[in-house]
């Protein structure tokens, strides 16, 4: 149906959001060849206990490279904000430099946190807040049709150690991800410095984490279709 390849941009706040809330869905389109990139507006300055902030900084950079390379995204991106300090940023500014990458790289579809950043965490409600901003703002339709917020979910219990997950809304995106738990689990281990919760073999990992993970819906352009529930590019394929 498009006549320039599928491209999905996940938008996150800290290195390693990306492979524990959503690992299994990007690593899923990766391999279906669909062109993902991953923005992190920090490089986790402060999430390394005892360690100076430019020297996690340069660990969890890394950390976040490999891990975007055990999902085979196409790129990593940072905005370059200081980790623990989102809110007090200029949402202005911050969402016009989310605009501009959403028109650069043109995704079909957007993942991000929802309102409740999966933990609460005031870092990933600020990114929220940003990405559906910029989402918003654009101007012609065919830059981004789809806005997606993860869920919280059993996947998310597993990936991010929140507590027991609300119900799925009855119009969840459910996303076999099955057959790409390894990559979740060896991206997930890429981020060495947080102390991944599954730091086995890959293989057996992967047996103990669910086959789906689950988003919502958050903005679309498109008309609904039969395959919604299952896919992030119903009717864009």
């Amino acid at each position: 149906m498009m006549s320039r390849p599928l491209a999905l941009l996940a938008v996150f706040a800290h290195p390693d959001d990306e492979s524990f809330a959503a690992g299994g869905t990007l690593a899923k389109y990766t391999a279906e060849g669909v062109e993902v990139a991953i923005v992190s507006a920090t490089r986790g300055e402060v999430g390394i206990r005892g360690t100076e902030a430019a020297e996690a900084a340069r660990v969890r950079e890394a950390e976040l490279r490999q891990a975007a390379a055990e999902l085979g995204a196409n790129q990593v991106h940072f905005l370059g904000y200081r980790d623990g300090t989102l809110p007090e940023v200029d949402p202005q500014e911050a969402v016009a430099r989310l605009v501009t990458l959403l028109r650069e790289l043109r995704p079909q579809v957007v993942v991000t946190f929802g309102p409740d950043g999966i933990s609460g965490h005031p870092d990933h409600v600020t990114v929220s807040r940003w990405v559906t901003a910029a989402f918003d703002a654009l101007e012609e339709l065919d830059a981004s049709q789809k806005l997606f917020y993860v869920a919280p979910s059993p996947a998310t219990q597993q990936g991010c150690q929140v507590g027991d997950p609300s119900p799925l809304p009855a119009d969840a995106v459910g996303i076999d991800v099955g057959a790409h738990l390894e990559a979740k689990v060896r991206a997930m281990q890429a981020h060495a410095s947080q102390e991944p919760p599954y730091p086995g073999d890959p293989t057996q990992e992967a047996r103990k984490l669910v086959c789906h993970e689950w988003f919502v819906l958050a903005r679309s352009y498109l008309p609904s279709g039969s395959d919604e529930r299952e896919d992030l590019f119903a009717g864009l394929r």
